[in-house]
């Protein structure tokens, strides 16, 4: 039967497919790969057609369920355009089938070589090239499909398909909505043919086809998620339909794992929490129909420092969307694909979004997607990114938009990436996780311990853990069993504190005391002058810890940026107002210590803001470093006078408010850490005196003559 008849058939074309794959034998080999030539792919069918160790003789009315699911999706996908059927074989033909998933295109060419005569040619459109004189032989068809090799030349396609054209014979494209067809190709489509995607109604079909039964009941949401190979693995006619669809069941089953806390119970991840609740909560909206696609967040990017809890928060984001098909993938998933050659990574991307929208809605996660560099920025390898990372934009947000695909990724350096791919569409909301605060750290061990040291106050062990990372915390509680187990009972907080630490001794109460006046007076600072809101002080094993929200957006004037040089000193003059000398404490060469901070903003008074010495005169950064100006007098004095009166300042606001800093200092050096509600508790019962209004210190402008 000709395709010119089985287009006019009365049958539903499905059927009629079906039939002609179980008169044309089956070709079920999930590692085989299409043949490198015709000669192969005819060796292929008539082997196919021959019993073997891997398919036993089958009586004629059955065939392989991959072979049965071609034959439903082509079926349905020609009922809409029997025309296109009807002409494929003209010799000016060109026609694209568009398949759902790339697992897909191989079998989808294979079954068209069934539907095909026997003496019918096809030559692979990716090999046409002038050099090896490709000349048509009797009836031929021409098949292009994704290229899987990189091309030497952006033009190759395109001459591919001039070839072709000079063989005057039919052409026809094999390809998903992502695919890389030659651009010609698709403009000279006179036809395209849409595969649709695997729904309850093919998987019936397909087992039907296959053990002459049909199954009821197909779950709907089951038989989206299932694949090509996923049919082929579980249904075999010796089982019957009912267990078929048992083993199917089991294969589709949404690889949920909870050994990860829902969203809700995660802590230390800030606004990334939030905004994946958020997330999840738009999902589900979306899902019931409440809001449109185009309302609900469309990509995210989370970066911070390694062992963060990014990994862990999109696991979690998984739990909570159970109904959400999620990928979790990264550049090295894709690297190990096949061969791994540039063809093989870029196809590995592209499956990975077309299963996304085939199984939509979908999540898809990218694991250190910073390991992607920027474009035009490495050198002698940059053609190769360039290629993996223009394939992944086209994917995310291409020339065709797709709904229902959520984008995020998470990475350590996110100055890294390619600028387009955080533009707006792509991963456009950009969220910052930075190492727990103390608070952080203690829900951090509460999830990790679960249900060991019940009721227990773990801020001793939150303090010792104070600037790393939650996965340290799962190592130290790890330990912290460990070490219980030897012993021979439950876990306490000792068993934590100590895995924390390390062996290491507490700090002695002298210094204790001494930060807790050191972080005190940071806080009575900032309260007095209305430059921050204290969030947290706390005295862990590395020292003390000042953390303090941005007040009120204040005018950037000489009085403001002398207020915030009172504060950064306030550490220093609370320890010479309480002990008669100050410490080393302030100090130190990192950029994070008070004294380096408040000299580099004096140093900026005096000389880039127009107050100081200099007057209006200012150099643009790195025309001179700061370095050389500090050994420049008068530059120096002046800077150094700066600092000086910002500490006196502080000096006296201490003094003014000595009974505040006394009791918060004796708060913090009992408890170790104080949150923003016992900050305030203490100010509350020891009133601050309001800092007198500053005068603004006259800048000392040079002579205009």
């Amino acid at each position: 039967m000709n395709l010119r008849a089985l287009a006019t058939s009365s049958k539903p074309l499905s059927e009629v497919f079906v039939d002609r794959a179980r008169n044309g034998a089956g070709f079920s080999r999930l590692a085989r790969s299409i043949p490198a030539s015709e000669e192969d792919d005819d060796h292929e069918l008539a082997s196919d057609r021959e019993s073997g160790p891997l398919h036993n003789t089958k009586p004629s009315s059955t065939c392989a369920p991959d072979v049965a699911a071609v034959a439903v999706l082509l079926g349905r996908a020609f009922e809409a355009s029997r025309e296109a059927l009807a002409r494929m074989l003209d010799p000016d033909a060109v026609i694209i089938i568009q398949v759902p998933h790339p697992d897909l295109a191989k079998p989808v060419r294979r079954f068209l070589r069934l539907l095909l005569a026997s003496d019918m040619t096809l030559i692979d459109g990716g090999d046409l090239d002038d050099r090896k004189h490709v000349t048509r032989t009797g009836e031929s068809l021409v098949v292009f499909t994704e290229p899987t090799k990189p091309k030497s030349s952006a033009n190759e396609d395109e001459e591919a398909v001039a070839i072709a054209m000079r063989l005057r014979c039919p052409i026809i494209g094999i390809a998903t909505t992502l695919g890389r067809l030659p651009k010609a190709l698709i403009r000279l489509a006179e036809h395209r043919v849409v595969v649709p995607p695997i729904d309850a109604t093919v998987v019936a079909d397909v087992v039907e086809a296959v053990t002459a039964t049909r199954p009821t009941n197909i779950d709907a949401s089951m038989a989206a998620r299932v694949t090509i190979k996923d049919l082929a693995i579980a249904v075999r006619d010796d089982v019957g339909a009912e267990r078929s669809l048992e083993r199917l069941q089991r294969l589709a089953e949404p690889q949920v794992t909870y050994d990860v806390p829902p969203l809700s119970e995660l802590s230390g991840l800030g606004a990334a929490k939030i905004y994946c609740m958020e997330v999840a909560d738009s999902m589900r909206a979306y899902l019931a129909g409440k809001i449109p696609w185009s309302e609900a967040p469309q990509g995210l990017l989370v970066s911070g420092p390694p062992g963060t809890g990014k990994t862990s928060l999109m696991r979690s984001l998984a739990r909570e969307l159970p109904g959400v098909h999620f990928i979790a993938t990264s550049y090295a998933q894709w690297q190990s694909h096949k061969t791994g050659h540039l063809g093989d990574v870029t196809s590995a991307i592209r499956a990975t979004f077309s299963e996304a929208i085939q199984h939509r809605p979908s999540i898809i996660y990218i694991d250190e997607c910073d390991v992607l560099p920027t474009r035009g920025q490495s050198g002698k390898d940059d053609s190769w990114w360039t290629a993996i990372v223009t394939t992944l934009l086209e994917s995310i947000q291409g020339f065709e938009r797709v709904e229902g695909v959520f984008v995020c990724a998470s990475c350590n350096d996110p100055t890294r990436l390619d600028p387009a791919l955080t533009r707006a569409g792509r991963l456009d909301h950009h969220i910052r996780v930075e190492l727990p605060d103390v608070a952080g750290l203690i829900g951090i061990f509460r999830t990790h311990l679960r249900s060991d040291c019940a009721g227990a106050d773990l801020r001793v062990a939150a303090l010792a853990a104070r600037g790393h990372t939650g996965a340290d915390v799962e190592k130290w509680v790890r330990m912290a069993r460990q070490a219980a187990r030897k012993a021979g009972r439950d876990v306490t907080v000792e068993d934590v504190v100590g895995a924390v630490r390390g062996g290491e001794a507490d700090l002695p109460d002298d210094l204790r005391l001494c930060i807790a006046y050191h972080e005190a007076g940071h806080a009575i600072a900032h309260l007095t002058l209305g430059t921050a809101m204290p969030k947290s002080l706390s005295i862990g094993g590395d020292g003390g810890r000042a953390e303090s929200m941005a007040g009120r957006l204040q005018l950037p004037t000489r009085n403001y940026l002398e207020k915030l040089l009172m504060t950064m000193l306030a550490g220093r003059a609370a320890e010479q107002l309480k002990f008669g000398e100050a410490t080393t404490g302030a100090g130190g060469t990192s950029a994070e210590s008070d004294l380096v901070r408040a000299t580099n903003l004096a140093l900026r008074i005096e000389s880039a803001y127009g107050y100081g010495h200099t007057g209006l005169v200012t150099l643009a950064e790195g025309q001179l470093n700061d370095g050389y100006l500090l050994m420049t007098e008068p530059l120096r004095s002046a800077t150094n006078d700066t600092l000086k009166r910002a500490y006196a300042k502080s000096l006296a606001i201490l003094e003014q408010n000595s009974q505040a800093l006394d009791a918060l200092a004796e708060a913090l050096f009992t408890f170790g850490y104080l949150d923003q509600s016992e900050i305030a508790a203490v100010i509350a019962a020891h009133p601050l005196v309001p800092a007198a209004p500053a005068a603004t210190c006259a800048a000392t402008f040079p002579s205009p003559d």
